[in-house]
């Protein structure tokens, strides 16, 4: 039997903004965002380097490892994004909460499963063959952050969730809160102050499990709220079969493409670069905490992007969604070039801010000269990954990430390691450079091709309804339908 879902008008639509101001809107606080996140990780790195530069290498390694564990349920969630920002663009206000439980359930069973791996911290460190002080501080930073690994999962839900329903400045506030605790904890737990032991690597874990824990509380306080409660029903708290297999069918691919990407440059600094000795590692460490000033608020525009081609997608706008993702390249581009800039011409001044050591800084001024080269093409891979994303196009992209990742990064850069140990860090870096640039381009010319705009989501259009929609009336230039409301059957 056909089911028939009518959807209504909503009042007159607000005054279209400017698609610059559009973007930023909505953009610059999530940047924000990922630069107090960006804050976070710098904070860390500069008060464990005051301990030692292997203090501070271990903790970013240690961290890098965790992340790649809880990384597949984070592709899954940012899935959130796609599926409520489609709802809110449809009107359908209800499956927006119904949404972030699933993403919830997720969460909740993802940081469950990874539980049991806390006993093989150590001796997972001691087989890629790291010497035992710093094994033994990367598996007790490990072990303290995966121990509340749920709590990072959760909020990445509930952020994703308000991000799509246009409540970025929530989602900065939480993250700007928690980089301040970090900090402050920080100074009280590594250093021993205000009566507290100095705890050292694992002093800086303890902080950022505190700085996740106000993070969290701030979000679930908003997203809770009775406005939100009623609007977007945020209270539905059921596992919904359909709902939960749409998350995980489209989500999964993006899962395995982020941890495809995440364990790929794991095993690339925790092994590859392992190869050349300690000092390469502090050099490498160093130069990823700077190019997170780059391409972590990419990200922040990458997932503004991704709400607004999900949101004209559901507005049946898909010529707007396509410009909104241009635009958002336009942006990050413009960012990176200045990034590689700063990198290249003040990479010696930049790295004397962590370390003094002659050899480490001669590595990283080599470094910190590749990452300068590989920025535009990173903000192209970032931008263009997060539009396709917004349309639900996971399965491809995920497919090409990981097979380009671990052939150049993982696989090819060993090689050139272990064939070429002359060359030292400049092989394998060449190697993950031209990952990079190759990934950049395929992701843009595959957005290009428009397929993306053909997909549809969601267990709506797998039900059997017939869709009866209203007039279309325009509140951005060429006609359009405005944002409706979706009456459905209600779902038992």
């Amino acid at each position: 039997m056909t089911r028939t879902v009518e959807i209504l008008p909503h009042d007159p639509a607000p005054p279209e903004k400017r698609p610059l101001v559009e973007l930023l809107s909505l953009a610059l606080p999530t940047i924000a965002q990922m630069t107090s996140y960006t804050v976070m990780q710098f904070t860390d790195t500069y008060m464990l380097s005051r301990v030692s530069d292997t203090a501070a290498t271990a903790a970013a390694q240690a961290g890098m490892v965790e992340f790649s564990l809880l990384s597949f349920g984070v592709g899954v969630l940012l899935l959130v994004n796609t599926l409520v920002s489609q709802s809110y663009g449809a009107g359908d206000f209800r499956s927006c909460g119904r949404y972030l439980w699933q993403g919830i359930w997720v969460s909740l069973c993802f940081g469950l499963v990874t539980l049991p791996i806390l006993p093989l911290a150590g001796p997972m460190f001691r087989a890629i063959g790291h010497r035992e002080s710093m094994a033994s501080m990367e598996a007790t930073f490990f072990s303290v952050l995966l121990a509340a690994a749920t709590l990072k999962l959760l909020s990445v839900s509930v952020g994703q969730f308000l991000l799509a329903v246009n409540r970025p400045n929530v989602v900065l506030v939480a993250a700007a809160s928690a980089a301040g605790v970090n900090a402050v904890m920080n100074w009280v737990f590594i250093y021993g102050h205000l009566g507290a032991p100095a705890l050292g690597v694992a002093g800086s874990a303890w902080s950022t499990n505190c700085a996740l824990l106000v993070e969290l509380l701030i979000l679930v306080a908003v997203a809770s709220r009775p406005a939100m409660v009623t609007k977007f029903h945020a209270n539905d708290w059921k596992p919904r079969r359909a709902m939960m297999r749409t998350l995980l069918a489209v989500g999964a691919p993006s899962g395995v493409q982020v941890v495809a990407e995440v364990l790929a440059w794991t095993l690339f600094t925790v092994w590859v670069v392992a190869r050349f000795g300690e000092t390469a590692m502090a050099a490498n460490n160093y130069t990823f905490r700077f190019m997170s000033v780059s391409f972590m608020p990419i990200f922040g525009v990458s997932t503004a992007v991704t709400a607004l081609v999900g949101r004209y997608l559901g507005m049946k706008r898909p010529d707007i969604a396509a410009k909104r993702a241009h635009l958002g390249f336009f942006v990050a581009a413009s960012y990176t070039f200045l990034c590689g800039m700063l990198f290249f011409f003040g990479r010696r001044a930049l790295l004397g801010l962590f370390t003094r050591d002659p050899e480490v800084l001669r590595v990283g001024e080599l470094l910190l000269t590749f990452a300068a080269a590989y920025q535009v093409f990173d903000a192209m891979y970032i931008i263009y990954n997060g539009a396709l994303r917004g349309a639900g196009d996971t399965f491809v992209p995920a497919m090409v990430t990981g097979g380009l990742c671990w052939g150049f990064t993982v696989l090819g850069a060993y090689g050139v390691a272990r064939l070429f140990p002359s060359l030292g860090v400049v092989g394998p870096w060449t190697m993950a450079m031209t990952y990079g640039a190759i990934l950049g381009c395929y992701l843009l010319v595959r957005f290009q091709r428009g397929r993306w705009k053909d997909i549809r989501l969601g267990p709506v259009a797998a039900a059997g309804f017939d869709v009866i929609l209203p007039p279309a009336v325009s509140n951005v230039p060429v006609a359009s339908a405005k944002l409706p409301d979706l009456q459905l059957t209600p779902e038992p």
